[in-house]
């Protein structure tokens, strides 16, 4: 008989793996927040309710009697996890997703299993976080324990700079407490791992780019990512190593998990290992662009209980692949040009921009990874090319704007 998923979100990333199910012959429950996601369109059975009501979400996994429960690109683990284990589906115990989702008991759980980690502490006022930040050593990194997306995750130079940071932080939380890290210098990596049984996976990885960073200080935030990685044998070795003991450690034994790794002085520290897919179109576009390898498949064979070939996630050969963002200004928007063009040009491969984007629309200040306005996605025989398409691309595209306040043109 056919089988059936329920995929928690339906906007346009998630609609990639809803099509993707259906054309492997899944039927598709699909459920989002927003009444005019598009994913609801396309899916066999599309519900418009709250995915983060568990309850909810778990009579609708009973009522269509479905094999298996998944996201992609939203964090959300622990509601996938619960809806898993109350009907004996395919997936992580609950206590696995929310020490994979929780910061502080992430990284205390990599404190106590000798994972590289940056040093950390925590603070419930903004007296406690001047003097803990202190004690660290600044520069510090400031953010909530509870959020993705790096909302509310700010860089601190000064002790006068911690009242800001702590009260941004606290908004985008809802917990009351504060976490603070030492901030860290070195390359950064992004991997996407597969973990099959008790096998680990990890066909994904990325550059990122943090070239404008000065544009978005003091929010940390890069300016896109780029494939393959130039990562020497040897660093690459000691990430994988690095990232199969942090999936360890978290107990994560199935399904995915999404790595930040930052290399200092030659160590490669986690910044993040959460259990669930990368948004951005990392894993089911830009990788597969770069390396052949779409995990989207065998994580839903996965979770409908399919047994899946490890070869599936072996890399099928090597093309550049890179992604930058478009920065305007923030403001009404009052014009819009070069998109076309860019378009057109060799080796791009899309321009993706959220719909707000049109004269009379506004652009807000980037503070976080959901205020991007648009990025575009190249491809090329080497990462070296693919970014050279990328940045010739992006300074094609003009978005005026006018400050709201001032009335002053903003290029």
């Amino acid at each position: 008989m056919k089988k059936t998923i329920l995929i928690l979100g339906a906007g346009e990333e998630q609609a990639i793996a809803i099509k993707l199910a259906q054309n492997m012959g899944i039927r598709v429950i699909a459920v989002d927040g927003n009444p005019k996601a598009v994913g609801l369109k396309i899916a066999d059975v599309g519900i418009y309710a709250d995915i983060k009501d568990t309850d909810k979400m778990l009579s609708i996994a009973k009522k269509y009697k479905v094999n298996g429960v998944m996201t992609h690109a939203v964090e959300i683990p622990q509601i996938v996890a619960k809806i898993a284990e109350n009907l004996g589906l395919p997936g992580i115990r609950r206590e696995v997703a929310e020490r994979a989702t929780n910061k502080l008991k992430r990284i205390i759980c990599f404190k106590k299993n000798g994972i590289p980690h940056p040093n950390f502490k925590t603070a419930r006022t903004i007296k406690e976080a001047e003097q803990k930040s202190e004690k660290i050593g600044f520069p510090v990194v400031v953010k909530p324990i509870d959020n993705a997306g790096s909302r509310g995750v700010i860089k601190v130079n000064t002790r006068k700079e911690i009242r800001k940071a702590f009260s941004e932080a606290k908004s985008f939380s809802k917990k009351n407490i504060i976490l603070i890290e030492k901030y860290l210098e070195g390359p950064e990596i992004s991997t996407e791992s597969v973990i099959y049984k008790k096998k680990i996976y990890t066909p994904c990885w990325a550059d990122r780019n943090y070239s404008k960073k000065e544009l978005y200080y003091p929010y940390m935030i890069e300016d896109g990512g780029d494939l393959p990685t130039v990562l020497s044998k040897k660093n690459k070795e000691l990430v994988e190593k690095t990232v199969k003991m942090a999936i360890k450690a978290l107990g994560i034994n199935f399904g995915a998990a999404k790595g930040d790794i930052l290399i200092h002085r030659g160590t490669p520290y986690i910044i993040e290992m959460a259990a669930r897919t990368s948004g951005g179109r990392f894993c089911d576009t830009k990788v597969p662009l770069s390396n052949g390898v779409n995990i989207l498949k065998p994580l839903i064979n996965m979770h409908v209980g399919n047994k899946i070939n490890p070869t599936e996630l072996k890399p099928k050969y090597e093309l550049g692949v890179s992604e930058r963002t478009i920065i305007p200004e923030p403001g009404k928007i009052i014009s819009i040009r070069g998109i076309k063009k860019a378009q057109k040009m060799t080796g791009v491969y899309k321009i993706y921009m959220k719909p707000e984007i049109k004269i009379g629309g506004y652009v807000r200040p980037i503070r976080n990874h959901a205020n991007k306005v648009g990025y575009i996605v190249a491809i090329g025989n080497t990462q070296k090319t693919a970014v050279e398409i990328a940045e010739r691309a992006v300074k094609l595209i003009k978005i005026k704007t006018v400050d709201k306040k001032r009335h002053q043109h903003k290029n």
